[in-house]
């Protein structure tokens, strides 16, 4: 729902700012005040492109602002936008004088085809602006079956398809891969093959380049293990020799004097723990071995590890993992015959349900659209126009998810004229009293919260005029209704009466805008009825006219 409207410097407006309430809003004022600029106003919202005369005379810019409730299906498509919204949106139009014009959505700029796209879910415009959704093809299927009640029908209908749809993917997915299969199995094979020959086992790359150090320094190893047993006990003055000899002397003197017999019970302790390294590095030096061979063995190895990581994982591990994945492809391809004929068993058995039921869609359709027909006719006779002929096509086309059926509602509105697409319906009178049906139909179902109608009247007066106020009342009960008029009759029908007024102070025309109570909307109506004499008759039947609409 539209709840303000604020603009700046556009047309004869200076600075207006009109709050609008649900229900039926209807605008008033003499001609050439500013009732159109409003409706401009609004379709700039919408995405209309807007001229620099619109903007006012010694002004740069002009700025259109109109704050809307947000509802949930929009408020998810714009934050995927990446545009946040809570409880509302904010559209925001700035001219510029022979510049760019700039639109923004929750002050996030955005383009005229984005906020054309978004208008469409909050706003139909009807009049000379194009923006009636009930017009586009494209939303007649979808309102015929709201109005038949088959929404239900029409999602269970569509997960169907949707899933008959993955099925035929899944077939032509296996059909393309049997096309391959041949070389696609050498390659599972060959690969296979050589990650079992290499035969590599887990932690074994650790194991084997300890080895390959050890092998490479055993030469380094022995030489410095021959020079640490020399050092320790084979060559004259080793330290075990002169250990001994210390001993020898601590004992002499611990005899002399018993303070030092403690250090003499260290020294020994020193050489049996020099004895048994000795032990222990005589012991390490029979273990040292050199095998060229071996070498060779663990540095080749090594390569194949290497290699099979280059191509196939990052590690051991990963390459365990690759070959389990190529093992499960194979015996995959190796049953796809199976699988296949499976498919294409399933997608027969899905289709002849998805078929049956498109057609059970398309006989519920073709009768409900007999009675939409019949209401819609009826209607527009109930408005004046009682040659019209009103008729919704059918096209038939192959399974799609919406069905079998492509539908267009056509139109005839004089006698004698060919039925055409209500899309090419030209008369902007004709256009508002046509949608004015449909949404009367269909306003349970239609779920665009705000409709403008900026010409219903044209052309119409006395009996139609009060029939087109007492249907447009009854929309709006499902919609909020803002309509231009200039017929008496149809403001005594509305919950909220603005006027627009031309006012000229100082030799600058301004355009005012004022919601009026009671007294200020019996005055508006009796100069509607009147012109700019209002006499006491004319005021006397005003206050009937909205007597009358109260009492029903």
């Amino acid at each position: 729902m539209l709840r303000l409207l604020r603009v700046k410097n556009f047309g004869l407006m200076e600075d207006i700012a009109l709050d609008l309430e649900a229900g039926l809003t209807v605008i008033t004022g003499e001609t050439g005040a500013g009732k159109s600029m409003i409706v401009s106003a609004v379709a700039a919202l919408c995405g209309a492109r807007i001229d620099d005369d619109a903007i006012r005379s010694g002004k740069k810019t002009a700025e259109i602002t109109g704050v809307f409730d947000a509802k949930p299906s929009l408020r998810e498509r714009l934050d995927g936008s990446g545009i946040a919204v809570e409880n509302e949106i904010i559209i925001r139009r700035n001219i510029e004088r022979g510049k760019r014009q700039s639109s923004y959505v929750n002050d996030r700029m955005v383009s005229l085809s984005f906020l054309r796209d978004i208008a469409r879910e909050m706003v139909d415009l009807i009049g000379q602006h194009e923006n009636q959704s009930l017009f586009e093809k494209r939303n007649h299927l979808a309102l015929l079956d709201a109005y038949a009640g088959l929404d239900s029908m029409r999602n269970e209908y569509q997960k169907l398809y949707d899933g008959y749809r993955q099925l035929q993917g899944k077939l032509k997915m296996l059909l393309e891969q049997i096309e391959a299969r041949d070389e696609r199995i050498d390659l599972l094979r060959f690969q296979i093959d050589e990650i079992e020959k290499a035969g590599l086992q887990p932690k074994e790359e650790d194991d084997l380049n300890v080895e390959r150090n050890l092998l490479l320094t055993s030469e380094k190893r022995a030489l410095l293990v021959n020079a640490l047993l020399n050092e320790l006990y084979e060559q004259d003055g080793s330290a075990v020799e002169k250990l001994s000899s210390i001993g020898k002397s601590l004992e002499e003197l611990a005899v002399l004097d018993s303070q030092l017999a403690t250090c003499s019970g260290q020294i020994g302790d020193v050489l049996s723990t020099v004895d048994e390294i000795y032990r222990l590095i005589s012991s390490y030096q029979s273990r040292i071995e050199f095998s060229q061979e071996r070498l060779d063995h663990v540095i080749g190895r090594l390569e194949t590890i290497s290699q099979m990581k280059k191509k196939y994982g990052k590690s051991i591990e990963e390459i365990g993992g690759y070959l389990k994945r190529m093992k499960d492809e194979l015996l995959m391809i190796e049953t796809r015959d199976e699988e296949i004929e499976k498919t294409r068993e399933s997608i027969t058995e899905v289709e002849s349900v998805v078929s049956r039921q498109a057609d059970d869609l398309s006989i519920r359709r073709r009768k409900a659209a007999v009675d939409l027909e019949k209401e819609i006719i009826g209607l527009l006779r109930q408005l004046g126009m009682e040659k019209a002929a009103f008729r919704i096509r059918f096209t038939k086309t192959e399974a799609t998810a919406l069905g079998k059926d492509e539908v267009e509602f056509y139109i005839s509105t004089n006698p004698g004229e060919d039925l055409k697409p209500l899309v090419k319906v030209a008369s902007g009178g004709e256009i508002s009293r046509i949608t004015l049906c449909l949404k009367t139909i269909l306003s349970d179902v239609d779920k665009i919260p705000t409709v403008i109608f900026d010409e219903v009247d044209i052309g119409i007066g006395g009996r139609i005029a009060e029939a087109v106020g007492d249907l447009l009342a009854k929309v709006s009960k499902n919609h909020q209704i803002v309509c231009v008029t200039h017929l008496p009759q149809i403001p005594t029908f509305a919950d909220n009466h603005i006027l627009v007024k031309k006012e000229i102070a100082d030799q600058t025309t301004n355009t005012r805008v004022t919601k009026l109570d009671e007294a200020s909307r019996k005055m508006e109506i009796a100069r509607m009825l009147g012109g700019r004499e209002i006499t006491v008759k004319t005021r006397e039947h005003a206050a009937e006219m909205l007597q009358k609409r109260k009492r029903k």
